[in-house]
């Protein structure tokens, strides 16, 4: 089995144990575990159990289940529970508000079984009169039914995972050269609706069909002699349906002109043979040409995407700004910015151990952030209020203050930091009392309740919390997760300014079904003169990858090192800080 197929398995057998009721903490851990497979550069299946269990995240039992799984397609848990729900009852998940709890209610008291049959109880007013469903909660499903109806695409992590083991795949057969993933996967979008894939080979043939045979592959859609289109194996956000991947083999000599191309996106392509035309040039998957060279058989560039931008007379643009953004102005007046990379990240500030619900410790946490070679680590847990996460009320949170010292003098070579995330109470008060706040280095400040507040409502409360001077950073600000609810109501552009005006970064989230704040807000805030942190999130030490999330994020929105926290010095961190906590 791929990689996929098996993260696939984790993750339906994390939405049963929600439906049947078994401890979140249990369900959690099978979602991490999907999300460190599925992005895990080794087949799993092939793996030892000594190696599977050196994977983060991935634990005794669930090292058996995958290697069950490697076996017979699945494992025992997970059939166990395929036969006390239908199929249909895991698409009821998708509507927000909904829940496992009132999915399974509903399916053991009216027999809701799948988006359709819930629509029609909805609308024949069959819940009305059930424990728990009034007026308000009925009329919140039907306006979440629109959106769990919409096929939902794949996460960008997910299909980095998907394409990665396809790239390594290619590179491994004769007579291939470059390999690159295209489309919206290369541009780095929060989601993808299918993959494509580059291959420069003299022989197309003999490389789609063997293409059409890799292991990964799950139905043929078609095949020829330059192009193969297949279907996937199952992928976590799609389940069994799998995703399209089209691979396009070209010759090496236009593999920069196709990558281009087929890189896009479409507007910033269009604005491309526009900007050609001007200088008497035409630009296609096949070359960059001269207009008089009407048979196109004397390309003046296309080997490489920097020799294309170079030919028009711009500087090479990142994939990640090709949205016709600006960003072919810019490259024509030398403007473009230096787009942060991951070696330019020096810490995290928003994670959490397993004092909450994190499944490492505190040590764990700050070893992990050590060995990515990160000069400091902001080591975080939530607040007291979020009682499902182990929230940590004053006494245990000074009792991690403790322990945290104590880590200071044992764990060398990078700084500690205490950070938490402080729940944002309804009325933008914080969750500790002022005196409680001071004494932690790092606030992170979100909603984690009352996500159906009314615009003005939310928007006073965000603004509130955005103001207070010890609030360091505003934490995934627009609170949607991706494919399972979209954000809460409220002006973004409000918000953004109040935070703005009193110096309190707004993080970019790199959780793959966060990613928030979006790339557009994210440019906003830079805009405003704002400032921005990229965060994890993780809640395990394998999670403080996605660091590579939020980077793309950023780049995406046109940021360099010099407008994040995170690629401050220690130093230079601890002084934002002390600024902040000083001022009245």
């Amino acid at each position: 089995m791929t990689n996929a197929e098996v993260a696939a398995l984790l993750s339906e057998t994390a939405v049963l144990l929600e439906l049947a009721g078994e401890n979140p903490f249990r369900t959690r851990a099978y979602e991490r575990a999907a999300m460190a497979v599925a992005g895990s550069s080794r087949p799993v299946c092939e793996l030892s159990e000594k190696e599977l269990l050196e994977i983060p995240g991935v634990g005794a039992s669930i090292a058996a289940h995958i290697r069950e799984a490697a076996g017979c397609g699945a494992f025992g848990d997970l059939r166990r529970l395929r036969e006390r729900f239908p199929a249909g009852l895991l698409e009821l998940l998708r509507v927000p508000g909904l829940g496992p709890k009132r999915a399974r209610f509903l399916f053991d008291a009216a027999g809701v079984k799948d988006l359709e049959s819930l629509k029609a109880a909805c609308e024949a007013g069959k819940l009305k009169g059930l424990k728990g469903f009034g007026d308000k909660i009925i009329a919140n499903i039907l306006e979440g039914l629109s959106f769990a109806e919409v096929k939902p695409r794949l996460l960008n992590w997910e299909a980095r995972g998907l394409a990665r083991e396809l790239v390594a795949a290619l590179k491994r057969m004769g007579g291939v050269g470059a390999v690159e993933a295209a489309g919206s996967l290369r541009r780095g979008r929060e989601t993808v609706g299918d993959i494509d894939i580059l291959a420069a080979s003299a022989d197309g043939a003999k490389v789609t069909e063997a293409f059409v045979h890799l292991p990964q592959v799950l139905k043929v859609l078609g095949v020829g002699e330059t192009k193969a289109s297949v279907l996937l194996a199952a992928a976590p956000t799609r389940g069994a349906a799998g995703v399209q991947c089209d691979l396009r083999v070209v010759p090496a000599a236009s593999f920069g002109a196709a990558l281009q191309y087929f890189t896009g996106s479409k507007d910033h392509n269009v604005a491309l043979r526009q900007w050609a035309l001007k200088r008497h040039l035409t630009v296609n998957e096949y070359g960059v040409f001269k207009l008089g060279d009407k048979e196109q058989k004397q390309p003046v560039a296309g080997r490489t995407e920097a020799e294309v931008y170079e030919a028009l007379g711009l500087a090479y643009i990142p994939p990640e700004l090709r949205e016709n953004r600006g960003e072919i102005e810019a490259a024509a007046a030398g403007k473009l910015p230096r787009l942060v990379t991951l070696s330019d990240i020096r810490g995290d500030l928003h994670n959490h151990s397993n004092h909450t619900d994190g499944r490492h410790s505190l040590e764990e946490m700050a070893r992990a952030a050590k060995e990515r070679g990160w000069e400091w680590v902001a080591l975080g847990d939530h607040s007291r209020s979020l009682t499902v996460a182990r929230g940590l009320d004053e006494k245990r949170l000074r009792a991690s203050f403790k322990e945290l010292e104590g880590l200071r003098a044992k764990v060398k070579g990078i700084e500690l930091f205490r950070s938490m995330e402080v729940d944002i109470l309804e009325d933008g008060r914080m969750d500790y009392p002022d005196d409680v706040l001071d004494e932690i280095d790092v606030v992170v400040a979100s909603v984690h309740s009352r996500f159906k507040q009314p615009l003005e409502q939310m928007t006073a409360r965000l603004c509130r919390a955005a103001a207070n001077r010890r609030v360091d950073v505003m934490g995934h600000l627009s609170g949607r997760l991706l494919n399972k609810r979209p954000g809460y109501a409220f002006d973004p552009e409000r918000v953004l300014k109040a935070a703005a005006g009193a110096g309190t970064a707004c993080e970019i989230n790199g959780q793959p079904d966060r990613q928030d704040l979006d790339d557009v807000s994210a440019r906003r805030v830079r805009e405003l003169g704002g400032a921005l942190a990229l965060t994890t999130d993780a809640h395990s030490t394998s999670e403080f990858q996605f660091m590579e999330m939020a980077v793309t994020v950023a780049r995406r929105a046109w940021l360099e090192p010099k407008d994040l926290l995170n690629c401050k010095s220690a130093k230079e961190l601890r002084e934002w800080l002390a600024a902040r906590a000083a001022k009245p």
